[in-house]
């Protein structure tokens, strides 16, 4: 009877302890199946967090191209060349450019080289009727005919070669007279009338298609009635 009951004694203990290896390493694989999905829980989470950065960046970017787009478009720049077209037009009327206080056809030239002093060049233009004087520090031109009275002043001012074409075009209208000038550089003239003294001319480079100069020209100026010549008409 001893030696049955120390066997069964011997059993239960094994079995005791075998129920207790199989209990520990169940515990030790779930714990590590816990460890496992927290760690790829941790990854998913960078994931995310990195492609929400990236959204983020992307949508910065995108934000920036879009504001960048709508810099490049100055609505400022435009309306300032509006502007200086309408004082432009405003000043032909008078017989002036924008840089000039002189009065086409109401000045000689003597009357200008008192105040500016001698020219840098003359030269006679038999195709535009008389001879033009260049004073390059003022940006401004003369022509006179044989009396000494200016009939045209151009204006060579910095400022007029940020105009366009289309700009003109857009404040004025289709010009109703229109030419070209051959030479270097060939060159766009498009002419409007002021009223029934003065015409502004635009001057615009075939290269930039912006504006190399301003010419007013009164017509009156230039006619010989003696000669039967009319003059010119632009």
């Amino acid at each position: 009877m001893k030696k049955y009951g120390l066997l069964i004694a011997l059993v239960v203990a094994v079995s005791i302890f075998a129920g207790y290896l199989l209990y520990n390493n169940s515990n030790i694989a779930q714990r590590r199946n816990q460890e496992s999905q927290s760690q790829k829980t941790a990854t998913n989470d960078n994931s995310t967090s990195d492609n929400n950065a990236k959204d983020e960046n992307k949508s910065s970017n995108d934000s920036n191209n879009g504001n960048s787009d709508k810099q490049d478009h100055n609505p400022v720049v435009d309306n300032r060349n509006v502007d200086l077209i309408n004082q432009i037009v405003s000043l032909a009327k008078q017989g002036k450019v924008i840089n000039c206080d002189f009065v086409t056809g109401k000045t000689t030239i003597d009357d200008i080289e008192k105040v500016y002093g001698n020219s840098d060049k003359q030269e006679y233009i038999s195709s535009a009727k008389g001879t033009y004087t260049t004073f390059t520090k003022k940006y401004l031109v003369f022509g006179f005919n044989k009396g000494m009275q200016v009939f045209e002043t151009r204006s060579f001012d910095p400022r007029l070669q940020a105009i366009s074409r289309s700009d003109i075009e857009n404040v004025l209208g289709k010009a109703p007279y229109k030419a070209s000038i051959s030479g270097t550089p060939s060159q766009t003239v498009l002419g409007y009338t002021m009223n029934s003294d003065y015409k502004l001319e635009f001057v615009i480079s075939y290269t930039t298609n912006l504006v190399d100069h301003v010419n007013v020209l009164y017509p009156a100026a230039t006619a010989n009635s003696m000669a039967g010549d009319p003059g010119r008409q632009w």
